[in-house]
């Protein structure tokens, strides 16, 4: 067995997201039916209008096996309205479901009626967690996250009348979909602005439901044992501080039966648990979020419509606040395991020996802080007019050096920096436990676990000439 395509029970449906977008796509034609991925990665090879408002597309990309379905609904008056741009908000089935799960199981067609935003409810696998697959090292296929974000996203801005900014973007789902919105959100802060999560799986260090993937599907992240930094590079807990900007809202039952008939949920019992930790991590922060630990209530669908219902009326509201205006923080903090990551207009590329967390700290526009090991090179948003020349003061390990920079043709700096000699053995690694290191100089922004992996920072002042 490959360790990819095992199904669980829908009962274990870990996670939802929703996506609103605008407008019919283009009309089918023989051409599309036959279409391959293009430049961007995906096609649109086939498409259905199920009701009024409700379509189902096929895609077919590079980054998956075969073709995927999404499910689109649009809000009512979109065709009408031929001038009017929308909010979308990203939907997200959980395990053992499929894109078809939210209107066929979930009323969201009916819960959604009254809220003016395009909702896309893409298919995931079903039980294949929101997340590009590790494979052993390999990497490929499936690569979800590469498809839901670098090329679905995309596409959805680009064929329908949406309102692409941060703001007017939001992710929801449960269970397994709860993980994929939560994630997602932490992993592309300047992508959605809210997030929901009903029922999410939202802290892979509870043992009893990590082992659970962890046998369904061994080649996803890898072994805990040796891999812990992969489950954690994706793992809301770990990221929870990169969502200090964006408005988050949990839902969780306690598995204990609400009415005559139903017997204690396990599978919500060990859910619950994990959203009492994110929600405790998240306070810790000093992170704002909507916690709903509203007592009785199981893994199934009856409560997930209900926390989609009482979700939707705050969704609402944030679209009306935010979907119009700049959403974009000037100061944030944004931590990856990722060797070349992005945030906010920002993009950090690090050269390392091994897999480990480094962070982006912004105060504000040219004050930055890198922590990390190795190198890295910082690539500025726009700052000022091409070709301008900046002085850029650096402080790390070695003291204080001046150097200076030019802005590129779209007003960008590059600056490289050097952060020190890096840790022997990857973060978190039974070897990295039992050699010690010894202690970073200081705090770092994510969960460094005793001694075992040590952390570098770099701080950047840059001056106008």
């Amino acid at each position: 067995m490959n360790g990819r395509r095992m199904r669980i029970p829908a009962a274990l449906a870990l996670g939802a997201v929703m996506v609103f977008g605008c407008g019919h796509p283009p009309a089918r034609t023989a051409e599309a039916a036959e279409a391959a991925p293009t430049e961007t990665g995906i096609a649109l090879v086939n498409q259905k209008r199920l009701s009024p408002r409700l379509s189902e597309l096929t895609f077919a990309s590079p980054a998956l096996d075969g073709t995927t379905k999404v499910r689109v609904l649009l809000p009512l008056g979109y065709d009408a309205e031929k001038r009017r741009r929308y909010p979308v908000l990203y939907l997200y089935h959980g395990g053992g479901q499929s894109a078809a799960s939210w209107t066929q199981d979930g009323a969201a067609e009916e819960i959604t009626a009254g809220l003016p935003a395009i909702v896309v409810m893409p298919d995931a696998g079903s039980t294949e967690w929101y997340a590009d697959w590790w494979n052993n090292g390999h990497r490929g296929r499936p690569m979800w996250e590469t498809f839901h974000i670098n090329r679905l996203l995309p596409w959805v801005d680009e064929h329908y009348r949406t309102i692409p900014a941060r703001g007017a973007r939001a992710a929801a789902g449960l269970s397994m979909g709860g993980f994929g919105a939560v994630s997602y959100a932490a992993r592309h802060p300047d992508l959605f602005g809210a997030v929901g999560s009903f029922s999410g799986d939202v802290d892979h260090q509870n043992v009893k439901m990590r082992t659970i993937i962890e046998q369904l599907h061994p080649l996803l992240w890898g072994p805990w044992a040796t891999q812990e930094v992969r489950w954690r590079g994706d793992n809301p807990w770990d990221l929870a501080a990169n969502l200090a900007h964006t408005d988050v809202s949990l839902y969780t039952g306690n598995g204990r039966p609400r009415h005559d008939g139903e017997t204690v949920d396990a599978t919500e019992q060990r859910i619950r648990q994990e959203n009492v930790s994110f929600h405790e991590r998240l306070r810790d922060l000093g992170i704002r979020h909507r916690w709903h630990d509203y007592g009785p209530g199981s893994h199934t669908w009856p409560y997930w419509q209900s926390d989609l219902r009482a979700w939707i009326p705050h969704l609402k509201a944030y679209f009306a606040r935010h979907a119009q205006h700049r959403a974009t923080p000037r100061s944030f903090t944004f931590s990856s395991i990722r060797p070349q990551y992005s945030a906010y207009g920002w993009t950090v590329r690090m050269r390392r020996n091994v897999t480990e967390f480094s962070a982006l700290n912004v105060a504000r526009q040219r004050r930055f802080t890198v922590v990390g090991n190795g190198s890295a090179a910082v690539l500025t948003p726009s700052l000022a007019r091409p070709g301008m020349r900046y002085r850029v003061t650096v402080r790390d390990r070695e003291g204080v050096s001046v150097r200076s920079a030019t802005a590129d043709r779209q007003g960008r700096l590059t600056i490289p920096l050097a952060l020190g000699p890096g840790n022997p053995h990857q973060q978190y690694s039974p070897q990295a436990e039992t050699s010690s290191t010894g202690p970073s100089p200081d705090d770092v922004p994510f969960h460094a676990r005793g001694n075992s992996s040590r952390f570098n920072r770099a701080e950047v002042t840059i001056i106008p000439r």
